[in-house]
Parts: structure tokens; C-alpha cells; sequence
């Protein structure tokens, strides 16, 4: 009683959560967070009442508990809906009597300290570079803006971002990540003349400002701070990394509407540079069409986190039928599709799912998928039997992520939803791609009883080959073979072909993009074992599924 009515006392949040993001604790103070009686947040997922996101990376706070943890340093958070008022999270190991650890616990205090966000000391200074810090380069920013509008003078923002850095950062340690900033920040200063300021904007990232200058000098200097880095020599523990830096050129002048639109333009402008294979300059021009398209993308990535900051995405479901030995099948088999809410409309994947792949957010939104569908067969149970299959499409950026595949497989072990009645949905090019993994992936929900499908076969270049390697339990022939099949011959044979090898190997089949009843026709003669397609309907709300069951 004592040690709570501590914990009570504190002025600000304290919320543990175990493994699974569940929180278990909330201290008084988290009433100032949460307009919800504090009670009812226990058992509850932390990013569905806590959308909390990095103003950083724009990142939900939920999905970087373990990262704030390794880093042993506070996480400086917003709300999306009101970003003017900023936040510490301090994040720390919750261990059991035997010193195993169980969950994490969050302190999370306001702060309205703008420049000590980033690690810039109350001088503006930040003690890792000894360089300015963002606060002073955006106020000199705005000068530049203001004094473009009112004058004939030109000015260049350059914004640089070290390449591949959390991969050293990784490797060989925070402690190497440090210096290798101290050493860029020192190499960039050398080549820079008096008047140009160098300032440190936060984690890998520098900005340049140069006054009086036009668009030819200003690639001129920008091109002179990638070869000065790229002559450098990093060495860590005896090991030699090669670096490179990627910098954005903007002009600052007339026609440049604010501080934020030019820090924006410089943002696209770096991303394309290092699109175009890193280590290279690339000057912002509104013309470009590529740059438009990159614009428009990274405008996405903000919905896309605020989308999955405040759960504004939904499931729907595309029903699976069986088509040979209708008793012995699955009787109730159906694909979960992602949507996502934006402005009270419902968008399809091919509106967002661009920019979430082009920027690596895939594995937060099939984290989200996941989570959400299996509170959703905990919450009606009479889903959860075993004439029912469920598939779930995951993208090879999560295939790529370890502790991706030790979520999904934390979540089939610990869940109440039995792990047989789930099947995991891979693309032929991503299973290639990464085999190994996909393989020792494969295996280990495989001993938990789940399934795997791969998904759009036949459009990769050594299909069969990998086939039989692949302990896949569905193959999905891709619907460019079979959206036809009744008048194209070659699709046919195709469709043949795959159906005949699959059932030698022990795996079934399932074709796709059926639409009209002699296809399916055709499918059942040949003996594919199950059609996915429009013939049937479109997809369906997920609630529908409680109808139906």
C-alpha cells in the first residue's frame, strides 16, 4: 500500500505494460494523459489509448518501448491531434524476482523545453558536435525566408543525412554511432567558409544554411561536403567503415512560402538523393515530377502514422471457396485486406500501401493488422473454431525485421485464438528473396500448427524449383493466369501445371481473380481446391463475419 500510494504521489505518468503491450499498471497522474477512468486501461493495448507518436520519426510511441529502452534515452512524443505540446517518455526494464524481464515501465512527463527535445543544451549548443542546435537553425531559417520575400537575394537550405547509419549504429554500438557523428560534424565544418552555418537538427541529420547565394554555388558547396565524407576513414574496433552522406538543396527566395514548406522541399529532396543511390546531391526542383511524386508519398507517411496513431484503419474480408471435396474443406475461408480511414473515407491499399513500402512503413501496419484481428476473435470466440481459416498477408520489410517475427510469434503462442485456424500470406518474389528466413519462419509457426500460403505464384523466374524447397501449405496461382483461362490456352496450361505439381507436393491450391462462373467451372474440372474472386462478391466488412458464423 505504501509503495503505491508513492507511485500515486509522483506528478507525473508512470504506465507498465508486459511484453505483449498490454498495460498492467497506471499511476493517478496518467488521469492528466487519459480522459478514461483508469481502471477500465488495464488489460488494454498502450497504442490504442495512448497514440503518442515521436516527433522525431512520427513513429507510434508503443512501437519503440524496446528501442527508448536500448538507447537509455527519454523519447520526446506528441499527441497528433495536438502537436504544440511536447512530452518525455523515459522508458525502463520491469523484471520479475528472478531477474527476467516481463514488461517495461513508462514514465511520461510535459516539457516545454523545445530545444532539450533534441539534446540541445539551454545555449542552443549540442554537447555531442559543439554545433548549434535545431531551435537556433530554424529561427535563422524563418530570417532567411523573410528576408528572400522582401529582397532580391537568394539563400540555399542544405539538408544532410548520414547514409546507412543505424547500420553502423547497430553493429558496432551507440558509442561508435557518437563518434561517427563527431566526425562528419568536424570533416563538414572544414570545408564550410565563414558566415555558413552547420547545425546538428537531431539523431544522423545536419543542416546547412548559406546566405547569399544561387542554385549553381549552392550545388557547388553541397557537392564538396559528399566528397570530403567520402574521403574520410572511419575506423571501430579495428574495423573500417565506409561513409557517405546524402544532401536535399533547396533555394530559398521569392517564392518560398514559409520555414516548414522549405524544411519540407529539403526533406523530399534528401530522400531522392539517397533514392538515387545515396552518396549524392539532389537539388529540389517544383517541376520535377519525380520529386512531385516523393512529395506526395511523404505527405502520405504523415497520415499513414497519424492513421495508425489513432487506429483509423479497418478490415475487411474476401471470401475463399472451396471447389473440390466441399465436405472435407474448410468450409469458412477468407483473406483479411487492410483499409485505411482518411477523412471519413475508406481507402483501398493501392492509395497508401506505395508511400508505407517506399518508406518502410510496412511492418507497423502489419503489426496493426495482426493485433487488431486477434482482439477481434477474442472478442467473439464462436470464430475461433476449427472449420474456419483465416489469412493474413505479411510484406517481406516484416519478413525482414526479427523482432517482427517474434511478435507474430509471441502473439500465436500467448493468444487465446487457436494458432491452426491462421494462415500467414507470403508473395513468391518476397519467399525468394529471403529464403532463409522465410524457411526458419515458416518452420516455427509451422510447430505452433499455423499455415503458410505463398501467394502470386507463377510470376517469379524459378518457380517450381523453390517449390519444392518451400514448406508452404496453399499455393494461390496468380490471377494473370487465371482471370482468362477459358480462352487463353497457355493460361490454361499454366494454371494445369501448377495445380498438378502442387497436389505432387502435398500442398493445395488456390486460384485467384475468378470473376466469371466458367472459370470456375474450368478451376473445378482441373481440380484446384478452392477460387478466391468477385464471381462470389466484393469484400465484406469484418463484423460480417459474426452474421455469418
Amino acid at each position: 500500500m505504501r509503495s503505491e500510494w508513492i507511485l500515486d504521489s509522483l506528478v507525473h505518468s508512470l504506465i507498465c505494460v508486459d511484453l505483449d503491450d498490454r498495460i498492467s499498471y497506471v499511476n493517478a497522474a496518467t488521469k492528466s494523459l487519459i480522459n478514461a477512468p483508469l481502471i477500465d486501461l488495464l488489460g488494454k493495448n498502450l497504442a490504442d489509448v495512448l497514440p503518442l507518436v515521436s516527433v522525431i520519426n512520427g513513429k507510434p510511441l508503443a512501437e519503440q518501448l524496446a528501442v527508448c529502452r536500448q538507447n537509455a534515452k527519454p523519447l520526446i512524443v506528441v499527441f497528433p491531434a495536438k502537436c504544440e505540446v511536447h512530452y518525455l517518455a523515459s522508458v525502463s526494464d520491469v523484471l520479475d524476482d528472478k531477474g527476467v524481464k516481463i514488461g517495461y515501465s513508462l514514465a511520461i512527463a510535459m516539457t516545454d523545453a523545445p530545444d532539450e527535445l533534441f539534446g540541445v543544451s539551454e545555449n542552443g549548443i549540442d554537447p555531442l558536435t559543439k554545433l548549434m542546435g535545431r531551435g537556433e537553425f530554424e529561427r535563422r531559417l524563418a530570417n532567411l525566408v523573410s528576408d528572400a520575400a522582401t529582397s532580391s537575394r537568394t539563400h540555399a537550405l542544405l539538408y544532410i543525412d548520414i547514409d546507412q547509419f543505424k547500420l553502423i549504429n547497430d553493429t558496432s554500438g551507440h558509442v561508435s554511432g557518437d563518434n561517427l557523428i563527431i566526425n562528419i560534424a568536424q570533416a563538414l565544418q572544414v570545408e564550410l567558409f565563414i558566415g555558413d552555418m552547420l547545425c546538428r537538427l537531431g539523431g544522423d541529420e545536419f543542416g546547412v544554411l548559406l546566405s547569399n547565394v544561387d542554385t549553381f554555388e549552392a550545388r557547388s558547396v553541397a557537392s564538396r561536403l559528399v566528397k570530403a565524407v567520402k574521403r574520410m576513414t572511419f575506423m571501430w574496433s579495428g574495423i573500417a567503415h565506409r561513409v557517405s552522406i546524402s544532401i536535399g538543396v533547396v533555394l530559398v527566395d521569392e517564392y518560398s512560402l514559409s520555414r516548414e514548406a522549405v524544411m519540407s522541399q529539403a526533406d523530399v529532396a534528401m530522400y531522392s538523393a539517397k533514392e538515387d543511390g545515396r552518396g549524392r546531391v539532389h537539388v529540389y526542383d517544383a517541376q520535377d515530377k519525380k520529386l512531385s511524386r516523393l512529395h506526395d508519398d511523404m505527405d502520405w507517411v504523415h497520415r499513414i502514422n497519424k492513421a495508425l496513431a489513432a487506429d483509423e484503419f479497418c478490415l475487411v474480408t474476401e471470401r475463399i471457396l472451396p471447389l473440390v471435396d466441399e465436405s472435407n474443406r474448410t468450409t469458412l475461408y477468407n483473406e483479411l485486406l487492410v483499409r485505411m480511414i482518411y477523412n471519413g473515407e475508406v481507402l483501398s491499399p493501392g492509395q497508401f500501401m506505395p508511400a508505407a513500402e517506399r518508406f518502410g512503413l510496412m511492418p507497423q501496419i502489419d503489426r496493426w493488422v495482426i493485433k487488431s484481428f486477434f482482439s477481434f476473435l477474442q472478442r467473439n470466440p464462436e470464430l475461433n473454431t476449427r472449420n474456419v481459416m483465416y489469412s493474413i498477408n505479411i510484406s517481406g520489410q516484416s519478413l525482414c525485421q526479427e523482432s517482427f517475427l517474434e511478435f507474430v510469434y509471441r502473439y500465436l503462442r500467448r493468444s487465446t485464438v487457436n494458432p491452426e485456424i491462421i494462415c500467414f500470406e507470403i508473395t513468391e518474389t518476397v519467399a525468394i528473396t529471403n529464403f532463409a528466413a522465410v524457411t526458419r519462419f515458416i518452420h516455427q509457426v509451422h510447430e505452433l500448427g499455423g499455415k503458410f500460403a505463398l501467394d502470386d505464384f507463377g510470376t517469379g523466374m524459378s518457380s517450381f524449383g523453390y517449390l519444392q524447397e518451400l514448406p508452404v501449405d496453399f499455393v494461390k496461382i496468380d490471377g494473370l493466369f487465371v482471370h482468362d483461362m477459358d480462352k487463353n490456352p497457355v493460361h490454361k496450361a499454366m494454371v494445369r501445371s501448377i495445380n498438378d505439381i502442387s497436389h505432387v507436393l502435398g500442398k493445395r491450391t488456390i486460384a485467384e481473380f475468378v470473376e466469371r462462373q466458367e472459370i470456375m467451372d474450368q478451376l473445378r474440372a482441373l481440380g484446384v481446391d478452392y477460387a478466391q474472386g468477385h464471381l462470389h462478391g466484393k469484400p465484406q466488412d469484418l463484423k460480417d463475419l459474426v452474421q455469418i458464423a
